[in-house]
């Protein structure tokens, strides 16, 4: 699944306009690399990698935070497409970190898994994810990241991730006065939802952008259940997927950029390189110069 990303960014990648916007265009050559370990939680030894422009001036970068799918069963940091895609990130100016979450092991997520422990699941992915911005905060200095600009970006179960740590921490959390000087800028996703939208208020709201298939039966759309589990299953459980987020956000006066692919299920990771490209127009746009904008486009 994340092995398709690196498709987004061969076109775009390879464009260089005329005159450069840095966070929007690629404004650097190299980049250098390096692994941490962030947390150990019982046999999990958690690590992420933090991709960074070379020899960049700037004291303060944004953050860009990439957190992998796999439906909470498999994936890696450090696939060969998630590298290609930090480092394209960092040629742009950001400082890049691809993290490791828990994954449930010899095991299925599906409708047969209880409810309850899907929960669990999705509980300690947001719990990583907000363990992995707490260390990178906590060395910001020396990453030199500015941390009011932190920006995530979550495919699948990783857009879950990201979204329910911003819309859903008072469900999913539960110690979350320990996460709360943890406040990213914004947030992009790529077939995500999120367990309860009347949670998602004015105060919670930053700007996102939403890529989602109409179709899609693993991760809904709209609202439904979670992998289209019949309300007989002990997996049934209802997600709120990128329309009614953004109905939400709409609502709030909140900046978003949605984008439904009709005719498209769960499978959307070939993105047309222009609609991913339009992310980094949007963030530069809402987070970087403080503009107003909300967009639907449908596709």
């Amino acid at each position: 699944m994340n092995q398709k990303i690196i498709t987004i960014f061969i076109l775009f990648s390879s464009f260089i306009s005329i005159s450069q916007t840095r966070y929007v265009d690629r404004v650097f050559d190299s980049i250098s690399s390096k692994t941490y370990t962030y947390s150990i939680r019982d046999k999990d030894t958690l690590k992420l990698d933090v991709y960074q422009p070379k020899n960049d001036s700037i004291l303060g970068r944004p953050l860009f935070v990439i957190i992998h799918g796999g439906g909470f069963m498999k994936g890696e940091r450090n696939e060969s497409s998630l590298i290609y895609l930090a480092e394209n990130v960092a040629k742009k100016g950001f400082v890049v970190a691809s993290i490791d979450y828990r994954l449930v092991k010899n095991k299925f997520i599906n409708c047969s898994y209880p409810a309850n422990d899907k929960i669990k699941v999705f509980s300690n992915g947001a719990e990583d994810l907000l363990n992995a911005l707490q260390y990178l905060v906590k060395y910001k200095n020396a990453f030199l990241i500015d941390d009011s600009k932190i920006i995530l970006f979550g495919v699948s179960a990783g857009g879950e991730t990201a979204l329910n740590i911003i819309y859903n921490r008072d469900f999913i959390i539960k110690n979350k006065d320990v996460y709360k000087d943890i406040k990213p800028a914004a947030v992009i996703s790529l077939s995500g939802a999120i367990f309860k939208p009347d949670l998602i208020t004015k105060e919670n709201s930053i700007p996102t952008v939403l890529y989602h298939g109409v179709n899609d039966k693993v991760v809904p759309y709209d609202t439904s259940s979670h992998q289209s589990c019949l309300p007989t299953s002990p997996g049934f459980l209802f997600l709120s997927g990128s329309k009614i987020i953004s109905e939400k956000l709409e609502l709030n006066k909140t900046s978003f950029l949605l984008y439904s692919y009709l005719n498209k299920g769960h499978d959307i990771f070939n993105l047309p390189n222009d609609d991913f490209y339009q992310a980094f127009v949007f963030v530069n746009r809402t987070v970087f110069n403080n503009k107003f904008y909300q967009a639907k486009i449908t596709q």
